[in-house]
């Protein structure tokens, strides 16, 4: 079966520069849900979700992340977390966002959990990143919380607590293959050994 391949118009639309663009516009457009803002009425989930962090960042200064990739500490974080907040994996898809989420109050809070190195905080490095897809994790109006480890040599020092309905992204288009495209058959034209 072949495939269409696109039209000449969605190329000059992937190369325009989209920046700027409020997470929350992002998410509503691609899930159909909306972005709530945090306010005073979440402060017992936000103290909960600070507890909780704070209980993680203790666990983990006692351990050694010296031989785990940043990835793999942020995955152990992630399970401690959400073990800690008793949520779910939404959707149970462990790839892509969100990480966990939590009913309180009859409302949905869904959070992400990254590592960032404490050194880097202030670099432009993308460290934050969201793919839509078709079947997306997001599937109720509610707020979302980050919960931003902090990092030095591996070792975990601190965390912050972000109110993603006040950022800000942009869109990076970018064609992508795996190895097993790259080194097919017919596509290698030579090798050694």
């Amino acid at each position: 079966m072949s495939k269409t391949l696109p039209p000449k118009d969605f190329f000059n639309g992937l190369m325009k520069r989209i920046r700027d663009v409020p997470f929350s516009y992002v998410i509503e457009m691609t899930t159909g849900h909306k972005v709530i803002p945090l306010t005073g009425d979440d402060k017992a989930v936000i103290d909960e979700v600070f507890t909780a962090s704070k209980a993680v960042l203790d666990e983990a200064k006692k351990e050694n992340y010296s031989s785990l990739r940043p990835n793999e500490i942020s995955n152990r974080l992630e399970e401690k977390l959400r073990t800690k907040l008793q949520g779910i994996i939404p959707e149970n898809k462990t790839a892509g966002y969100p990480n966990i989420m939590i009913e309180r109050g009859g409302k949905t809070y869904y959070v992400e959990v990254k590592l960032a190195e404490a050194r880097k905080l202030k670099s432009n490095l993308r460290t934050f990143y969201y793919e839509p897809v078709e079947l997306a994790k997001v599937k109720s109006d509610a707020s979302h919380i980050m919960v931003g480890f902090i990092h030095r040599a591996k070792a975990v020092i601190g965390f912050k607590i972000v109110d993603l309905s006040k950022i800000k992204v942009k869109l990076k288009s970018e064609f992508n293959a795996n190895n097993k495209e790259l080194y097919k058959e017919g596509a290698v034209i030579r090798s050694y050994p």
